[in-house]
């Protein structure tokens, strides 16, 4: 099964003693209040570490020095918590979403030498949005993501080595909401599941008397990178005072959907992961009334189709049950659009400035009218053959055109920190490792005060 890599638990070695260096250069804000309503459900624990069995983790396996200026050894440790948490599905409803959330914890000494100077231990929070999944066992709340998903090793990373509080939305569709439909490139709807898990978040931290300093930042990669930008723009048009908006990494984000679907929606094209494409048309045939899914795609059994989105089936099973198999040109990235979509859907996208799905696609761009005031940093691999660079390059061309300070890092691949293979055959996926890489140390480097 596809899935995009995130960054391995020593990959990030280095950022141990940024997150040592980093959180005593934050003043508590003082009082640990979360002023919006949290809509917070439940906790449950699902893993623990102390910072003294982190530091032995981190000694046996690196290199660096772990001494801090205070003349001790430390580490952070963390607690691995399941939120449940009030939010809307797709058809308007309240349910109860999930996600994971990972608190860094310290040890004693390093307490004492932080009170020593008169300050507290402070969390800063880095609310991170992953990439598209496709089964209920990648959720990163879900327990089997313990050993097999690449955002709780990401979460442990965040944490255990840069010392932040990780916020891990599993997704309304996922978790908790796995029977609710997941609102998939739906803009606004995804953004405010991301918020509801950040203020339900940040109420479980006030209630176990965790003093943040309510500095946020904000990541995603790929579908995740969409929904970073979205999370932003929500957080800054809306308010949210609660927190301090400091840094935004959007990696490998389809932006805008309008354009990307220019190049996909084409019946000669080939398509390079059908499932994507077939989970866009039924998320939005699912929300929008004007849009049905009977007149966009070439299944006709509507009930099938959407089922094959139910989180039980992974990229094999949906690309099968769309009929999108092997052929003798080699596997599923060989077919043609209209294997997927109505050749009458294609013709009135690509000859129909006003078609109803071109405009669904246009008011789900990443950002719209937006002037950010927070800085952004955009990261993309240069041959991405999913997510073409130029939805990074064109965001970042629009964004600074608005005054916002905005920078893109291009990634060749011949940087990337994992092979390409036929195991592991998209760019795309594998450019998640160096990216998270990338973004985590700006995170820091904002956060100890070096970028300004």
């Amino acid at each position: 099964m596809f899935t995009y890599k995130k960054i391995g638990i020593l990959s990030i070695s280095l950022l141990a003693l940024m997150g040592f260096l980093g959180c005593n250069d934050i003043d508590n804000t003082g009082e640990n209040t979360v002023n919006a309503n949290s809509g917070f459900v439940s906790a449950e624990i699902i893993d623990e570490i102390n910072a003294s069995t982190m530091l032995a983790i981190i000694k046996a396996n690196t290199d660096l020095n772990t001494t801090n200026p205070f003349g001790f050894e430390s580490a952070f440790g963390y607690k691995a918590v399941k939120i449940v948490y009030k939010t809307s599905d797709i058809e308007g409803n309240i349910i109860d979403a999930s996600g994971l959330l990972v608190i860094p914890t310290v040890m004693d000494s390093y307490e004492t030498a932080l009170n020593s100077l008169g300050k507290s231990f402070s969390v800063s929070m880095i609310c991170d949005n992953h990439g598209t999944i496709f089964t209920n066992t990648e959720a990163p709340s879900n327990v089997e993501a313990k050993t097999t998903g690449p955002d709780y090793t990401l979460a442990i990373s965040m944490t255990g080595y840069a010392g932040f509080a990780g916020i891990f939305p599993d997704y309304v569709g996922y978790g908790s909401s796995n029977a609710s439909a997941h609102p998939y490139l739906l803009k606004d709807l995804s953004a405010q599941n991301s918020l509801d898990m950040i203020k339900a978040s940040m109420k479980y931290m006030q209630k176990e008397s965790v003093i943040l300093n309510h500095q946020l930042y904000v990541s995603g990669y790929s579908q995740g990178g969409h929904l970073a930008m979205a999370l932003a723009e929500k957080i800054e048009k809306n308010g949210f005072d609660s927190v301090v908006l400091k840094g935004v990494a959007s990696m490998a984000g389809p932006h805008n959907v309008e354009a990307l679907a220019n190049i996909e929606v084409n019946a000669s094209h080939i398509m390079k992961y059908p499932a994507f494409l077939g989970f866009l048309a039924d998320s939005y045939a699912f929300k929008y009334d004007d849009l049905e899914l009977t007149n966009m795609v070439v299944e006709t059994n509507t009930t099938k189709y959407h089922n094959l989105f139910n989180g039980s089936n992974n990229n094999v099973a949906i690309h099968t049950g769309l009929g999108l198999v092997e052929d003798a040109r080699g596997g599923f990235n060989h077919q043609t659009a209209n294997k997927l979509f109505k050749e009458s859907f294609i013709n009135d996208y690509q000859n129909n400035d006003n078609s109803t799905s071109r405009k669904r696609f246009i008011e789900n761009k990443s950002y719209n009218n937006w002037n950010p005031k927070t800085k952004i940093k955009l990261v993309h691999c240069l041959e991405d053959e999913i997510i073409p660079f130029s939805m990074s390059q064109n965001a970042f061309n629009e964004l600074n055109a608005t005054g916002g300070d905005v920078t893109l890092t291009p990634l060749p691949t011949n940087l990337l920190g994992q092979q390409v293979d036929t195991a592991n055959p998209f760019i795309h996926g594998n450019c998640g490792v160096e990216s998270y890489g990338i973004a985590v140390k700006w995170f820091a480097d904002i956060r100890s005060g070096v970028i300004q």
